[in-house]
């Protein structure tokens, strides 16, 4: 076997999109995204008799520690231990060519099956694939807490969406099932975003970022993305129609439901308050909400999705989510990847919350085997962790 620089791209495209550790971060759009003055990506192909059996996007960080990264690894065929053995050394040695102080991998390779709690289940184990790496001079991070520096996460959560809709539907939580049958009475509903209405995305990510503590990203960030994903980029908007809430809840309340629940009319009443202060504040037509997504073959991957922090009681989220999963399934994608969690279903956890969010969509609980580096320099590779606070 070969390792090589694949010139015609179209070649790399193919083979990354029909593979199945296909990943956005493979893609050449994420290369043409993280390009700078001093990151380039580097499109390698693995050949065999002429014949390309495996890719790696590589980016080669040209600064003053240099280093190289395969971000979610190769696609290759990791379970073939003879084959991804050769692989890797084959990777070193051209990180060693390259002058770089070290190389770092985390594959895309699902450890151990796991319930939706977290318990190890009958089913996949795929931990000989870290005693490859660990044979080859890898240095494994470890199986710890997801939020602990690595620069990829560790846990994901994924929703098969190859049921129908009515099916996917009944499947997630009682409440949340509600609340979607609730917004096509009253006016919610998600569609397709333009390019101008970035300025949504922008603006509930940096009401969120007050409160977490985070740097939100420019617009320009979420235009390069797209226009480097191209049609593998969508993005959607979340809008109440306030007029059809108002009418519809003076519905309910003019009728005998509310009648002897006092309690449940108040709500009701506080609600009805509340569409119509947004609708003197903002029109008749409010976007709630805003979503930014990456898709390719069978895989989808949810990047960024915010909503307006007033509206939050609406659950515009919500609507979004149903409606993209539709939207997804009519472009052939099978996996929905609600991308990232902590990895704990501890409700002490500090993220619990964001666990407890996508767990009420009926996912998968995935835990990949983590990161690897195959340390060059090690004086220097100490200074960079010293140094540097993730990627």
């Amino acid at each position: 076997m070969e390792i090589r620089k694949i010139e015609n791209l179209k070649i790399y495209d193919k083979f990354v999109e029909n593979s199945p550790y296909n990943h956005y971060m493979k893609n050449r759009g994420w290369g043409d995204f993280k390009r700078t003055s001093t990151i380039k990506p580097i499109y390698l192909g693995f050949f065999k008799d002429n014949n390309l059996i495996g890719t790696a996007l590589v980016l080669h960080f040209e600064q003053i520690i240099p280093y190289m990264y395969i971000p979610t690894g190769m696609c290759i065929d990791y379970l073939d231990t003879s084959l991804l053995t050769e692989a890797l050394e084959l990777l070193k040695s051209f990180a060693i060519d390259n002058k770089c102080v070290f190389l770092r991998i985390d594959p895309l390779v699902i450890r151990v099956s796991r319930d939706i709690i977290g318990n190890q289940i009958e089913g996949v184990n795929n931990e000989f694939v870290s005693e490859t790496f660990k044979n080859c001079g890898f240095k494994h991070k470890g199986y710890g807490y997801a939020y602990d520096g690595s620069w990829h996460n560790r846990y994901t959560l994924i929703v098969d969406i190859t049921k129908d809709m009515d099916t996917l539907l009944s499947n997630y939580t009682k409440v949340k099932q509600s609340v979607i049958k609730r917004h096509s009475l009253i006016g919610v509903q998600t569609r397709l975003g333009k390019i101008e209405e970035l300025k949504y995305l922008c603006e509930f990510e940096k009401e969120l970022s007050v409160t977490q503590g985070f740097k939100p990203h420019s617009e320009t960030y979420f235009k390069e993305m797209i226009n480097c994903f191209k049609d593998g980029a969508k993005f959607y908007i979340t809008e109440v129609n306030l007029d059809t809430m108002i009418s519809a809840i003076n519905n309910e309340l003019n009728s005998k439901k509310y009648a002897k629940d006092l309690e449940a009319r108040t709500s009701k009443e506080k609600e009805l308050d509340q569409a119509i202060s947004l609708k003197n504040e903002n029109g008749s037509i409010l976007v709630i909400g805003a979503g930014l997504f990456i898709y390719s073959n069978h895989h989808s991957w949810d990047l960024y999705t915010y909503n307006k922090k007033s509206c939050g009681f609406l659950k515009p989220v919500d609507n979004l989510h149903y409606f993209v999963m539709s939207d997804m399934k009519n472009n052939n994608v099978k996996y929905y990847d609600m991308c990232g969690f902590s990895g704990s279903t501890s409700k002490n956890d500090p993220y619990y919350g964001l666990y407890k969010y996508k767990k009420s969509f009926n996912p998968e609980f995935i835990e990949w085997i983590g990161e690897f580096d195959f340390v060059i320099d090690k004086v220097k590779f100490k200074l960079f962790q010293e140094t540097k606070k993730g990627f």
